[in-house]
């Protein structure tokens, strides 16, 4: 993506955040006859130091597994807090809107699972995740019908090669200006608040 320095991080701790924070990930890459294709799916980020693995599944009625095993690099798209910027926030009235956001690009190499019992550990990682009392009700289910649900599915292990995260949070206006749009924000939609949360943490404002 286009990545200007001043919006540029490659600290881990707050990427590791909006992978965690935002794991409805859009998974991206090319059809059979190359034409662009994405799948949108929950995924479990798992880090170790500044490095991800990087777990989720599609229906295996989704075409887009059988690409991947052709040619198994995709990008996964993680979309942090955004919203509008109004111009009536700035000191300098010949100004214009913008758009702020929180977004992290993940470049990977994709392997599918297709093994019930690694499908089962996957989903028991996503469950935990999301909503750990519903697990002794998977586990409590008929095993032909959680073999019925598996088969469905077709895991994917994503392994990141290149990461990048883009914060553009108004880094480039002068500190009154900041000032007013996280008041701004702070006093917005839920959405709003979140991106103010995130601005006030990595501009320091």
């Amino acid at each position: 993506m286009y990545l200007p320095s001043h919006f540029a991080s490659t600290e881990a701790d707050a990427i590791d955040d909006v992978m965690r924070g935002y794991p409805f990930a859009t998974l991206a890459g090319n059809d059979a006859d190359g034409i662009p294709f994405a799948t949108h799916l929950p995924v479990v980020a798992e880090r170790t130091g500044d490095s991800w693995r990087i777990e989720g599944h599609m229906a295996r009625a989704n075409p887009h597994w059988r690409w991947l095993e052709q040619t198994p690099r995709a990008l996964l798209v993680f979309q942090g807090p955004h919203g509008y910027v109004s111009p009536a926030l700035y000191d300098q009235k010949l100004s214009v809107p913008t758009w702020n956001y929180v977004a992290v690009h993940v470049y990977a190499e994709v392997t599918t699972l297709h093994d019930a019992a690694d499908k089962d550990a996957l989903l028991k990682r996503l469950i935990a995740q999301h909503e750990p009392a519903y697990a002794a009700q998977w586990r409590g289910l008929p095993e032909d019908f959680q073999q019925k649900m598996l088969g469905a599915i077709v895991g994917l292990r994503i392994v990141p090669t290149r990461v990048e995260a883009k914060f553009k949070l108004s880094q480039n206006r002068p500190a009154a200006d900041r000032a007013r749009i996280l008041a701004a924000q702070r006093e917005g939609a839920p959405l709003e608040r979140d991106m103010a949360q995130w601005m006030a943490r990595m501009t320091g404002a």
